[in-house]
Parts: C-alpha cells; structure tokens; sequence
C-alpha cells in the first residue's frame, strides 16, 4: 500500500517535530523499563514491551509526517510502518499479532501469554528499538 492508498482511511498527513518525537522517546524508555521490572507477570510484561513496540512504529510513521486515524489506532500504525520502510514489514505483521494478543490479556482474561511469548517480543522490541535510532539517523537526522 501506498501513503496515497492510506491517506484518508488509515492516517492523516500531519507534520511532526523533534519535541513530539522526543516526548515518543521517553514512552519508549518507560516502556522497555516497566516491562522487566521484578515480579511482574508474563501478561504486564508483554503489554509493556507491546507499549514500546507500537511507540517506536508510531516515531517512524510521525516522522515522515502522517498520524494515524484514532479508529483502529494500533493496527492503523502497524499498516503504516509497512510504508514508512519496507523492510519492517515482518516485523509489522508480527506487532500485529501481538497486538490481537495484547488484547486478548488487557479486556478478555488474564494469564494468555507465556514468559516465552513476552520475552520473544521483548527481545525483539530491544532491537527494533536500536534499528529505530539508525534509521532515524539516515533518513531524519534533525529529528534526533
């Protein structure tokens, strides 16, 4: 899909700024702090990670100047991140998983994820989290 095929429907075109990105940021850092605090749960860890997951998307699609529609907000952001870098399609797909996961565990019963499923996603939002700051780095270096 293009940002042409998503205007209107999925997000909005709206500048962003380095202030925003950077309020983005410190939800990151929360995030990724919360989420392997002691004692908590394989569900509470996994809406952690999740959190950052979904921000660090939003940072790449808020930099090249789209929001997404409040409606369907998660899935609008992850179907955005696809077309602000194609190479995070995967990765997408896999935060939109979780996202139907992390639903699951946040409004229908607790205990649905494993320490498996909230480490994997973990170990993965760490990364995307770096990959974030080096593609920030090449395409938008005034938003840093």
């Amino acid at each position: 899909m293009s940002w042409a095929k998503l205007l209107g429907r999925y997000v909005t075109a709206e500048p962003t700024s380095k202030a925003e990105l950077d309020n983005l940021r410190s939800i990151v850092t929360r995030s990724l702090q919360d989420a392997v605090a002691a004692g908590l749960s394989a569900d509470a860890r996994f809406v952690m990670a999740y959190d950052a997951a979904r921000t660090l998307s939003l940072i790449l699609v808020r930099s090249e100047g789209y929001r997404p529609k409040s409606l369907g907000g998660h899935y609008n952001t992850f179907l955005a991140l696809q077309e602000a870098d194609p190479t995070f399609t995967t990765l997408s797909t896999y935060f939109d998983g979780c996202r139907m996961k992390r639903n699951g565990c946040e409004y229908d019963f607790a205990g649905g994820v494993s320490d498996t499923d909230a480490d994997g996603l973990l170990k993965a939002v760490q990364q995307f989290n770096i990959d974030v700051e080096a593609w920030m780095k090449a395409r938008h270096p005034t938003l840093i």
